[in-house]
């Protein structure tokens, strides 16, 4: 019926449509569904699942600032790339990182590059400079709403440029 240029033709089209965007996500590191690497059906969620929001303050003088609207990107993308990338997964095995089975020392650096790039860009971007920036988790609802206080995980101190966690400070 068609010729077989044709239907080497279409085959290829239809081959490009659904890989060529796969390849750009895994180049440039960019997911949205579809187009993910992420196990999106990996861990269920129902009404029960507890659910947490992690937040940045900057502290100056006592005075606390809510960070969010000077991450440059939508908060969502910025604490996805935090948790992920820098800070790692609390769970023993994670198809996002194997960053617990490192040492604490690779944390700490990690941890100390991040705040120190971030706090940099705090002040050249938004001309912001704080004593420390306090990294807190609320428990909220499936529509962000928080349902509980927030609780300090750790806080980067601008002075000695390295992050504490609060279980450091708690021993």
């Amino acid at each position: 019926m068609f010729p077989k240029k044709i239907k080497k033709i279409y085959k290829s089209v239809i081959i490009a449509l659904v890989l060529t965007p796969n390849i750009f996500v895994m180049v440039f590191g960019i997911e949205s569904f579809p187009y993910t690497c992420a196990p999106m059906f990996g861990h269920y969620i129902d009404d029960n699942t507890n659910l947490y929001l992690l937040k940045f303050e900057g502290v100056k003088d006592s005075t606390a600032t809510d960070l969010t609207d000077y991450y440059g990107k939508p908060d969502e993308f910025f604490i996805r790339h935090f948790f992920s990338k820098v800070y790692g997964s609390s769970e023993d095995i994670s198809p996002f990182t194997d960053k617990l089975s490192e040492s604490p020392e690779a944390f700490q650096n990690r941890m100390d590059e991040f705040f120190n790039d971030f706090t940099e860009n705090m002040l050249n971007e938004h001309n912001l400079s704080f004593d420390k920036i306090v990294l807190s988790a609320v428990k909220v609802n499936h529509n962000r709403e928080p349902q509980s206080e927030s609780k300090i995980i750790g806080h980067f101190d601008t002075k000695t440029r390295s992050y504490v966690s609060a279980y450091q400070t708690s021993k």
